[in-house]
């Protein structure tokens, strides 16, 4: 949840509680009711949606995490490979160049290379393991490979979720401040001798306003 959001929400929460504190000025059965009421429903969805954001922004962090874990385990698999290539260049020259991998790779350049790798093993795969790659490893470097893919797509998924998500409180932002502005209105109305009131209802529907950023100091 941004903090345009988060503002706006607080002082939607505060109004709420109003409509509480001075429910006897709302007359039963009035617009000035099902208005109140309608925005009471509006931050009260907010609260959710903002706590099913949540959820899926650590679904994202979680996710990163396992694909952080599932290179790794790419990488370990494709560096016995890759020295067991190196080792066998001089007897079989060419080798060293079928199995080529940086560390400073990105995501996907790193999975092509382990793809490359796994269609190498059809040819290749007695002559690396008899220089020291692991046995079955063609076999090793696709799971590998297939477990990685895997977790892009649950980042991927987490991310679409909490963008959703986000559209979907800009949106409840966005009602709820139109229930706030009519019963602005009827606040002067059914408050107009109770300035108290009128003071509490400024105080809760005000957007707090975003910190301004410091200027540098000066040199």
């Amino acid at each position: 949840m941004n903090d345009y959001i988060r503002r706006n929400l607080e002082s939607g929460q505060r109004c709420r509680q109003w409509f509480i504190d001075y429910a006897p000025i709302i007359p039963a059965a009035s617009i000035f009711e099902t208005k109140t009421q309608g925005m009471t429903t509006e931050v009260n969805n907010l609260e959710t949606t903002a706590g099913q954001q949540e959820v899926a922004f650590g679904e994202g962090l979680s996710a990163t995490d396992v694909k952080g874990s599932e290179r790794q385990d790419l990488i370990d698999i494709l560096d016995p490979c890759r020295n067991a290539a190196r080792a066998a260049e001089h007897d079989v020259p060419g080798t060293r160049d079928r199995y080529r991998y940086y560390l400073a790779m990105s995501n996907q350049a790193l999975l092509a290379a382990g793809r490359s790798f796994a269609e190498g093993g059809v040819a290749d795969e007695s002559l690396l393991k008899s220089y020291g790659a692991p046995s079955g490893w063609p076999a090793l470097v696709t799971a590998a490979c297939d477990a990685f893919e895997a977790a892009f797509g649950q980042q991927d998924s987490a991310k679409g979720q909490s963008v959703a998500k986000n559209a979907e409180l800009n949106a409840g932002v966005i009602a709820m401040n139109g229930y706030k502005t009519q019963i602005r209105h009827f606040v002067k109305i059914y408050a107009a001798n109770n300035p108290g009131a009128q003071a509490a209802w400024k105080t809760a529907a005000h957007v707090e306003s975003p910190p301004k950023k410091k200027d540098p100091p000066t040199p």
